[in-house]
């Protein structure tokens, strides 16, 4: 992609650095000349390092120190990983063993599932405005009330919920982002009842109650993957535990006085998985 004196750019080499950039911002690089931005800035960077190299500077003790580090911490890396795979994923019946020991965890509250119509007053506006708001609302609300499909009537709402009928979706208690919108909501009792209307910072609310699901606690092959997602810490540290133990006891350590204070307490295991 690139020559100069002392080396080249390869493709290879465009793309992993490339990746290594946000979505947003890889796309300004990925061709015309914002390709050739990136390609003339990672030669600028070779030719730094270069320049530093020639004076010397990895030969710095302290720069030498930081890559040595560098170095410990990635191999150390590598070597977890690799005794994570080895060890394999759980068995299902694990996972069933965990699932049952930490049930509440999985437990899902009673949710409603609500369509949201907004009337929007602009922040600052005059008293008049919200009254012409509450009253657009209150229509609104007559037709929903009246039998009219919540998602039509929620495309004459401002909120950007009204590209999707009005739903925002399953909602539990603690996420309705209000105190007043989630009593409102939970007074709701049928498929298709709405709020009186509700003023918010936003503008006029009305709330409609789609569907209200009972508290349950699902299977555990609808949860299988968050349980595993949940074990994995789990089976990381048992796979430093044991590489650890195994490492300490080849090695035969012995501390000196001064490497052991008395009354010392510090979890050895927690510091060093740090």
């Amino acid at each position: 992609m690139a020559s100069y004196k002392g080396g080249a750019i390869t493709a290879e080499e465009v793309l992993r650095e490339s990746q290594r950039l946000p979505p947003t911002l890889r796309a300004r690089f990925e061709q015309g000349t914002g390709r050739e931005e990136f390609i003339r800035a990672m030669v600028d960077k070779r030719l730094l390092a270069l320049e530093a190299e020639r004076q010397g500077f990895t030969q710095d003790p302290e720069i030498r120190r930081q890559v040595r580090e560098l170095e410990e911490r990635l191999t150390i890396q590598a070597l977890l990983a690799r005794e994570e795979k080895s060890a394999g994923a759980p068995t299902d019946e694990e996972a069933r063993v965990h699932y049952q020991a930490h049930i509440e965890r999985f437990a899902q509250p009673e949710r409603l599932r609500i369509a949201r119509i907004l009337v929007e007053v602009p922040p600052g506006s005059p008293h008049t405005a919200w009254t012409q708001a509450q009253q657009r609302a209150e229509a609104l609300r007559r037709r929903v009330v009246t039998g009219e499909p919540v998602a039509k009537v929620a495309e004459s709402g401002d909120g950007p919920e009204r590209s999707r009928g009005g739903e925002l979706g399953l909602l539990a208690r603690g996420e309705f982002g209000s105190a007043a919108l989630e009593k409102a909501a939970l007074a709701l009792t049928r498929p298709g009842e709405a709020t009186p209307v509700i003023e918010q910072p936003a503008g006029a609310v009305v709330l409609v109650l789609l569907e209200r699901l009972a508290p349950r606690v699902p299977p555990f092959e609808e949860v299988r993957e968050a349980v595993l997602g949940q074990m994995a810490p789990m089976l990381q540290r048992r796979a430093f535990e044991q590489v650890l133990a195994r490492l300490r006891k080849e090695a035969s350590i012995e501390l000196s006085s001064a490497g052991a204070p008395a009354g010392a307490s510090a979890d050895v295991d927690t510091v060093a998985q740090h």
